[in-house]
């Protein structure tokens, strides 16, 4: 049957499926011109189609009018989907939209392994994607099988998506994240090698006062670059050189 012949009549068939309250008489669900054939998958990242279409589990008769609810159940039980929608492509395909989960920091396994901004895992190699991500030092560890970090890790990397959303350049900098003893955030620079305490999540102004703090420090070639630039007390900046027990 020719294409535009098929899509006339499956429109018609979608016609009387409204004028019968959504209810799709057996007669048509069962018709093989309803059967999947094509399936496009969008929004991926990680993840590759042939997977989509594998967890989707679709037997040969499977119609487009099938229930969908399974179909996005399925989708979204991989730890990398953080939403999946399916709609229907009349008369034989399906469309599936995936939202996969955006690794956002590295935490300890005990190796490194990639987690979102929730705290979950991802099954992601970093040397596989090249990640370049912050680093969360912590002693705490996942339980086995368990399928997000302990909670004060999920707290860091909000604290990470926090950085993000404030200032992406800031955060590009950023080599770790960790608690600092005095509750603070200490989120640390590889290049140049300075440290910022930050309060929990620091406010965008807050950066910058304590960026411009940096560049007035690193201007001054005789003193050389500081070690730490202290946030955590409001309406301050300190910056302290632990080599010479300097602070302004």
């Amino acid at each position: 049957m020719r294409r535009d012949v098929r899509i006339l009549l499956a429109t018609a068939c979608f016609g009387a499926a409204i004028a019968w309250g959504g209810r799709i008489p057996a007669a048509i669900v069962d018709m093989e011109m309803f059967r999947v054939e094509d399936i496009s998958v969008r929004g991926l990242r990680y993840l590759e189609e042939a997977q989509v279409v594998q967890l989707l589990a679709l037997a040969p008769e499977t119609s487009v009018w099938s229930d969908k609810a399974p179909w996005r159940e399925r989708v979204a039980s991989h730890p990398l989907v953080k939403d999946v929608r399916v709609s229907r492509r009349l008369p034989d395909g399906l469309l599936v939209v995936v939202t996969e989960r955006t690794p956002i920091a590295l935490g300890p396994t005990p190796t490194l392994e990639p987690m979102d901004a929730d705290g979950r895992r991802l099954p992601l190699d970093p040397s596989e994607y090249r990640l370049d991500l912050p680093v969360i030092h912590t002693s705490r560890r996942p339980p086995r099988g368990a399928r997000h970090f302990p909670r004060d890790v999920r707290r860091l990397a909000a604290e990470v998506e926090h950085l993000m959303a404030s200032d992406t350049s800031f955060l590009q900098l950023v080599s770790s994240v960790a608690w600092s003893g005095q509750g603070a955030v200490a989120v640390r620079w590889a290049e140049p090698e300075v440290e910022f305490l930050l309060p929990v999540q620091a406010s965008p102004a807050r950066l910058r006062e304590g960026l411009g703090a940096l560049a007035d420090a690193a201007s001054r070639t005789r003193e050389g670059m500081p070690d730490v630039i202290d946030l955590r007390f409001a309406d301050q900046v300190v910056v302290r050189r632990i080599s010479t027990g300097d602070v302004n």
